[in-house]
């Protein structure tokens, strides 16, 4: 990003392909973020923040793509999401962790005021600090103490001395403090998991045929490495990687054609390409291009 952080309100290039429609989202709350110090980097993406105030009654939904990142997330008042441990509770207010989202989109519920302040990891990198199986956490919120036990409660305390800032920029301190006494250390296999990843983020991997032959690796060592360092399956990453690269481009503008984006990323048959793009966004991609436009 060229920077630690950023307060500006341009979109994050981080965004696209990632939050639909994220301008909506920037035209309606504040949205910060913060790199790790270099310590951490190897396993934390990095820190964000979203705070809100909205008109009384008012529901303003937010909707993230398809994720096989996890997050740990301190939720201050009115967010909602269905599906997960934290639906029902009091506004969702607490210390939660989110794993791989494998069902399309995840989405939330903005309501009232208030503000989430998120570590994301980057892929694999909760490995160093728990060794818990992540396909268990598939699609599901839990409470971060099942996780890191009673230290993660206190960063949810609201005494005025001991509170965690709403922000990710004025939070970063604090998160790298906490985490780096939580004692990291690297698998083993993160190194070749980094490098596989790597492929499949380059355009030119469209298959899994691709990624074996670029990576000199199996298919059945392919998914028992994504298994265990991610919870997500490499067929879904490889379809996931496209699909982000598809919506990236819509909301960027790109005046190709349907078709030719499509094309160019892989799909030679239109139906298939309109199959992967709903099941991870949930709209067709003429849909979601129309309302980018609009």
């Amino acid at each position: 990003m060229g920077t630690d952080a950023d307060r500006t309100k341009a979109t994050p290039p981080h965004m696209y392909g990632h939050v639909l429609r994220p301008e909506e989202l920037l035209q309606r709350a504040r949205y910060d973020f913060a790199r790790p110090c270099a310590a951490l980097r190897p396993w934390v993406e990095r820190y964000w923040s979203v705070r809100w105030d909205l008109e009384d009654g008012e529901v303003f939904p937010v909707a993230t793509l398809d994720d096989p990142s996890i997050n740990l997330t301190v939720e201050r008042g009115g967010a909602q999401r269905d599906g997960t441990d934290a639906a029902g509770t009091t506004e969702g207010a607490g210390v939660w962790i989110t794993g791989p989202v494998t069902r399309g989109r995840f989405d939330v519920r903005l309501t009232g005021s208030g503000s989430v302040v998120g570590v994301k990891f980057a892929l694999g990198g909760t490995r160093a600090f728990s060794t818990q199986d992540l396909r268990a956490l598939r699609d599901r919120t839990i409470p971060a103490e099942q996780w890191f036990g009673e230290a993660a409660t206190h960063l949810a305390d609201v005494e005025p001395s001991d509170a965690l800032p709403h922000d990710a920029v004025s939070a970063a301190a604090r998160l790298d403090a906490w985490l780096l006494a939580r004692g990291p250390e690297e698998p083993p296999d993160a190194p070749t998991l980094r490098r596989l990843l790597g492929i499949i983020d380059d355009s030119a991997t469209h298959s899994l045929a691709d990624l074996e032959r670029r990576s000199g690796v199996s298919a059945r060592t392919l998914q028992r490495l994504f298994d265990r360092g991610l919870g997500v399956g490499v067929k879904r990453m490889l379809v996931r990687a496209r699909v982000i690269d598809a919506t990236a481009a819509l909301d960027r503008g790109d005046p190709r054609s349907l078709s030719d984006t499509a094309t160019a990323l892989g799909w030679f048959d239109q139906s298939h390409f309109i199959r992967d793009f709903r099941a991870v966004t949930g709209e067709t991609p003429a849909r979601y291009a129309r309302r980018v436009s609009g």
